[in-house]
């Protein structure tokens, strides 16, 4: 069959910040963007002559036979949708970013296909939310024929597009969204240039810094407000390294590397680090460093590949700016597999001091030491955590033989006593044990044991802080997550393991602020978090996270309560029955009565219990 070809004007076009839009609100979003569809998108588009290719969910891909009508159809939208949102408060203002080229494309029934069509996917990753960005080829067809300022092209590398382009911008006249103008990437080998940039970015984090210690913050704790982060301390996350080995099993690898790197970064002050959950939500996927920059709220991204062969490690680690996708400082490591550490240590100290130039040497020394000398152990370690990811009960199982094959080869290994420890832990909360008080205390065994190998070590710290809640001990709890939060303090564990203490204790406000550094929560750690929205009164962000969160831990009993909880004093029932079931199911021998008991406030024990039986349990 011969292949159909034509030419044609392609438009791309997606919601920007369309995860954090509805992650916040759900339903407002779905229908905030229906109306715009209907009121301004669709009709656009049929009276400019365009057709609907496909949709996918927030994004659209449009064809046009005219040019000028593809470029006047997309101003004439971007115009309106400015209009109608201008009065919408900026976190719950729906954007588009509209990508659009000219090329041949290949017709496959009422699908699209060719470069033409992934040079305008590319060209809409970068365009500034509320505006268009163009190629030159589309820029020469239309600057004389439609009354819109575009701006001067800029040369411009697109994502696996091989060749640089010309691109131009636009922005509703009112000029309130700015357009965002990534500058071109520096070639490898280009020492003049790097060097150029290194000594630019060495000055502009010598200035982050000196800003951020002239912030004063009037506030208890505020070291550990993690609210303040990105205005008091430089961000920045670590998105998972690519495995180019060609074999997904290698994949724990990069994973364990990226893990460790977000570790080690978080021990500087002055950085403030997403948490690994969060960074991991974009494994996998195509995001532009904006949108990612923006869903985490961070200034800087930390981007990578790892290659891994029996006997050599090969990684590719890059910097970039986040708001503007600019490439700041890039390096690739070719070591032999025993060299490991030294790889990473390079690696860690390479990018921290990039971005905190001024850190003393103990603490680069700290963000670089060795957890072992044995690299199988290490290996070992780094597969059973990828196990315990799993969150399931074969995969904690398999993940406690690693960590214990690892103490086996390394009976001095910090790191894999914690880990088994935090692995126990599991068991008790999710209750995948006979025994929850022998199990706890073989969770506080292990930390102990890490700890009295590793004083600083800040994932059995963070395990202790778990043992004390637990148990009840309220003070030795939070006596031991802070003292992990000051060595590092975008450690999301001790964050959450802060949280569940101030949410006992009746802090719930404080308790609240912790969720900003991870949006995917363990079990435990969600049904606190949860639990501290209820609490607030802040019913509707409560059922937001669970539902969100209880696809990942379907057997975890106590996030149901909550759940029924929160629907009982939204007036909910029969979602509130939904609940129930699911808590009956997991839990059967589950009381109103005995619910709570962890609250040191009666009035908030209470209440909860006033939930739960609006809810319908008795």
């Amino acid at each position: 069959m011969t292949e159909q070809r034509r030419l044609a004007a392609i438009v791309s076009a997606d919601v920007a910040g369309y995860s954090r839009l509805m992650g916040r609100d759900e339903s407002g979003t779905l229908a905030a963007l229906k109306a715009l569809r209907q009121e301004v998108v669709d009709p656009a588009i049929a009276s400019h002559g365009g057709r609907i290719v496909k949709t996918t969910g927030d994004g659209l891909l449009l064809e046009f036979p005219s040019v000028v009508n593809a470029v006047r159809c997309a101003v004439e939208v971007q115009t309106a949708m400015a209009a109608k949102v201008a009065d919408v408060p900026e976190d719950r203002r729906i954007a588009f970013r509209v990508g659009i080229n000219i090329g041949d494309i290949i017709i496959d029934g009422d699908d699209i296909f060719g470069d033409g069509v992934n040079v305008a996917a590319r060209l809409q990753e970068i365009a500034a939310p509320g505006g268009i960005c163009i190629s030159s080829r589309v820029y020469d067809d239309v600057r004389d024929r439609i009354g819109e300022a575009f701006s001067e092209g800029r040369e411009q590398t697109l994502k696996n597009i091989a060749r640089p382009l010309r691109v131009h911008d636009w922005q509703p006249a009112d000029g309130k969204t700015p357009i965002v103008r990534p500058l071109v990437l520096a070639k490898r080998g280009s020492k003049p240039l790097l060097a150029a940039l290194a000594v630019l970015l060495v000055l502009g984090a010598v200035g982050l810094w000196a800003a951020s210690r002239l912030t004063v913050v009037d506030a208890p704790n505020a070291a550990f407000n993690p609210a303040l982060s990105a205005s008091t301390r430089t961000s920045i996350a670590v998105l998972p390294f690519v495995n180019q080995s060609g074999d997904a099993a290698q994949d724990y690898f990069g994973d364990g590397l990226t893990e460790d790197l977000i570790g080690a970064l978080g021990r500087f002050p002055e950085l403030a680090v997403v948490a690994r959950n969060a960074s991991f939500s974009y494994k996998g996927k195509t995001a532009g460093p904006a949108d990612i920059g923006r869903e985490l709220n961070v200034r800087y991204l930390v981007e990578g590949s790892v290659r891994h062969s029996a006997s050599r490690v090969r990684v590719s680690a890059q910097l970039s700016d986040a708001a503007t996708g600019k490439l700041l400082w890039s390096q690739q490591y070719d070591e032999e597999f025993r060299d490991l550490f030294s790889l990473q240590d390079s690696v860690t100290r390479q990018v921290a001091g990039t971005l905190a130039v001024n850190l003393v040497r103990i603490e680069q020394q700290r963000a670089s030491t060795k957890p072992t000398g044995n690299l199988d152990a290490y290996d070992l370690v780094l597969r059973g955590r990828e196990k315990f990811r799993l969150a399931t009960r074969s995969g904690n199982r398999q993940a406690r033989q690693l960590f214990e094959q690892a103490i086996q080869l390394d009976s001095r290994y910090p790191d894999a006593y914690a880990a088994l420890g935090r692995a126990f832990a599991e068991m008790a909360t999710v209750g995948w044990t006979e025994d929850i008080d022998e199990t706890t205390d073989k969770a506080a065994e292990f930390a102990h044991k890490a700890v009295a190998l590793e004083a600083n070590n800040l994932d059995a710290i963070s395990l202790l802080a778990w043992v004390h809640t637990v148990r009840g001990q309220y003070d030795l709890a939070l006596a031991d997550s802070d003292r992990a939060l000051t060595i590092n303090p975008s450690h999301a564990d001790s964050m959450f393991e802060r949280a569940a203490v101030l949410t006992w204790i009746g802090r719930i406000e404080d308790a609240v602020t912790a969720l900003r550094f991870d949006p995917n929560p363990k079990p435990g750690q969600l049904f606190s978090i949860a639990m501290a929205y209820y609490e607030a009164r802040r019913h509707a962000e409560a059922v937001q996270l669970l539902e969100r969160n209880l696809q990942r831990y379907p057997t975890y009993s106590f996030s149901y309560a909550v759940l029924a909880a929160s629907y009982g004093q939204m007036g909910r029932m029969p979602e509130a029955a939904q609940a129930l079931a699911q808590l009956r199911r997991f839990n059967p021998f589950f009381a109103a009565a005995a619910a709570g008991t962890r609250f040191q406030n009666q009035e908030h024990r209470a209440y909860f219990i006033e939930g739960l039986r609006k809810a319908g349990l008795q």
